[in-house]
């Protein structure tokens, strides 16, 4: 979480969220950031699109560099303002598309900005495509075209793509709701694909869970614990050969720097920390379970809905939840697109209460499902519904907005500390 100035100079936190954009064979191709601060003047609570470009470009945002590291794009959306006042230069050109609607390009001196970007280097991306003939010339400007598809019909979104086709843009399908969606777009022609659809399971298999799987769900169980067993710990982990390896390999890395080296697993707890141990296995394991290709980003929003959950039951302790277990359910709700497998399969296998796990197969009527749904819901950018969610869950906006801020923070220090295990390895 990082701190900026308004112009009345109190500071005001953000954190910058991000949501995954894939390829037509299902790569990861880069990320559109959104952002959430305490900033008390916006609308709903949460600032609007076209104020991320200013929290990025204000923000010491550690991701920039990760995404950069793998190659990777980000995709910024950008208002006529902070065009003109040059704020896409806050960011590489090898790295960002501006991002920018339709309705910008109509206003004084934006075109020339348009252009003078893209001959520095910078991609241009449209936003809510209409195919108006009026906004020819942006689209000739234009590397990304993309327009929402998850209201529209088959053939209309065709209709519009004979229109988009005329250009040289890659064609960008917006909030994909499903897999079902992501292949009818993919068959009309489209090139890019962001939205939730990669968090549902694409292809079921009915399969029993392995040894080595069960064995790991017995550990996240595990470590969930607030004062462990250490003894028993070390003997679970040193169990498990692929882990125990992994992190004494870690930890005799030279990032450490220690002067001797680590000879049992127990040693290893004492060394690390339990809070630093239980964020490093959590990641590791459930990377390791995973059937998915999408595997690194279904961890990620695993993590922070875990960490998000957690903080709404502490802050919220009317309700009479259990952090823990929520913490859980959101780690937890995921493992469907993770494994491969129906949920209703997987809850047989999860040390849970009956009513965790109806919640994890979306059971109707739910107490904890509204929770998973808010969660959804700002994952996604959907500011209205969460807004509506909160208001009927009569929860407090300061607190979630907080909850939110911490959690996205907080898997993205995960997401860091896989990464560099995963170059170590």
């Amino acid at each position: 979480m990082t701190e900026k100035k308004t112009q009345n100079e109190h500071p005001v936190s953000v954190s910058i969220a991000r949501q995954p954009v894939f390829d037509e064979k299902g790569q990861l191709w880069g990320y559109e950031l959104f952002c959430v601060g305490s900033d008390e003047t916006t609308r709903s609570g949460f600032p609007e699109h076209e104020n991320v470009a200013l929290n990025v470009a204000s923000s010491a945002y550690i991701g920039l560099q990760q995404i950069l590291d793998r190659g990777k794009k980000i995709i910024v959306n950008f208002n006529e303002k902070s065009m003109l006042d040059d704020l896409p230069y806050a960011f590489p050109p090898i790295l960002a598309a501006v991002k920018v609607a339709e309705d910008i390009y109509t206003q004084p001196h934006v075109p020339d900005v348009l252009k003078r970007l893209k001959s520095d280097g910078y991609l241009i991306a449209v936003g809510g495509f209409t195919g108006n003939p009026a906004f020819g010339p942006l689209y000739g400007l234009a590397d990304i075209i993309g327009t929402d598809v998850s209201t529209r019909q088959k053939d209309a979104l065709g209709a519009l793509l004979d229109i988009a086709r005329s250009y040289t843009a890659l064609l960008l399908a917006g909030q994909v709701e499903d897999p079902a969606r992501f292949k009818m777009c993919k068959e009309l022609g489209f090139t890019l694909f962001h939205g939730p659809f990669f968090k549902s399971p694409d292809k079921i298999t009915v399969r029993k869970l392995s040894s080595i799987e069960v064995s790991r769900f017995n550990l996240l169980q595990l470590i969930e614990s607030d004062e462990p067993d250490l003894d028993h710990l070390a003997a679970t982990i040193q169990g498990d050969v692929s882990i125990s390896f992994r992190l004494l390999a870690y930890l005799n890395s030279t990032a450490f720097g220690l002067r001797q080296k680590i000879k049992s697993i127990h040693q290893a707890i004492l060394l690390l920390g339990w809070q630093k141990m239980k964020n490093w296995l959590r990641v590791v394991l459930l990377t390791d379970m995973s059937h998915s290709k999408d595997a690194p980003e279904l961890v990620l929003l695993s993590a922070q809905r875990g960490k998000f959950l957690e903080l709404i039951a502490r802050d919220h302790d009317f309700w009479g939840f259990d952090p823990d277990s929520l913490n859980l359910l959101g780690i937890f709700s995921l493992l469907d697109a993770l494994l491969g497998i129906p949920m209703t399969e997987i809850v047989g296998y999860l040390p849970l209460e009956n009513r965790l796990k109806a919640a994890l197969c979306r059971e109707p009527n739910n107490e904890y499902l509204p929770l998973l749904h808010l969660a959804q819901y700002f994952e996604e950018a959907k500011w209205a519904e969460a807004e509506k969610m909160i208001h009927q869950l009569n929860l407090d906006g300061n607190k979630i907005k907080a909850a939110l801020q911490t959690s996205i923070d907080w898997a993205g220090e995960l997401a860091t500390l896989h990464s560099k295990q995963t170059k170590r390895d």
